[in-house]
């Protein structure tokens, strides 16, 4: 099984039943991931549960987590950039937004993301020789894609216009993705994809 605690007084905040490989919480503290040998789940911490609830019982706080998405991939290093889960797998280099899996870089061997460089938008990696890597990240992508998963539509206006004009198509699909067929239309730049969502 796995314990959160409170690190303030070492109280029980939940226990959960699972066997996890690793656990990789964001720099907020909002959402954690747990990492199992075929999967992973995400998680949002919810700490006003907390507040209201009555008292814990043996497992803790029934309502101290929601499970966001389980995705079936397996994780063999990450890191958090904001709300953004970056991750390796046996052969490539993913992010995770919201349960949306997008690939970043197919790897050769076994390569463990480091740090991320948001002036030069660009993730690093290394081996285990110590070899370093970099891919590139725009920061502007990620942003967006988070406020539109969190129904910020505003925000998402205002980071728009940062965000490279060659990876609209990639915004659009996204959008697309998400059930926002017309928003995806009005930035699409391909004629087949512009043909393909103004039939939706």
């Amino acid at each position: 099984a796995l314990y959160f605690y409170d690190w303030n007084d070492c109280s029980i905040i939940r226990k959960i039943e699972i066997t996890p490989k690793a656990v990789y919480w964001s720099d907020s503290g909002e959402f954690v991931v747990i990492a199992c040998d075929s999967s992973f789940f995400m998680l949002k911490f919810c700490s006003e549960a907390l507040e209201t609830a009555e008292e814990p019982d043996e497992d803790g706080y029934e309502g101290a987590f929601e499970v966001l998405h389980e995705i079936p991939e397996r994780v063999r290093s990450a890191l958090w950039v904001g709300d953004c889960f970056i991750y390796t797998n046996a052969n490539r280099l993913n992010y995770c937004v919201g349960g949306e899996v997008v690939t970043l870089a197919h790897l050769e061997g076994s390569m463990y993301p480091i740090g991320y460089v948001p002036k030069q938008s660009r993730i690093y990696c290394a081996d285990k020789s110590v070899n370093l890597v970099s891919y590139s990240l725009d920061l502007s992508i990620i942003n967006y894609q988070t406020a539109i998963l969190r129904d910020d539509f505003e925000a998402a206006e205002q980071i728009f216009p940062k965000i490279p004009v060659d990876q609209r198509n990639r915004i659009a699909q996204f959008l697309e993705k998400q059930g926002h067929s017309e928003m995806a239309l009005n930035i699409a730049t391909d004629p087949d994809l512009k043909f393909e969502l103004a039939l939706q």
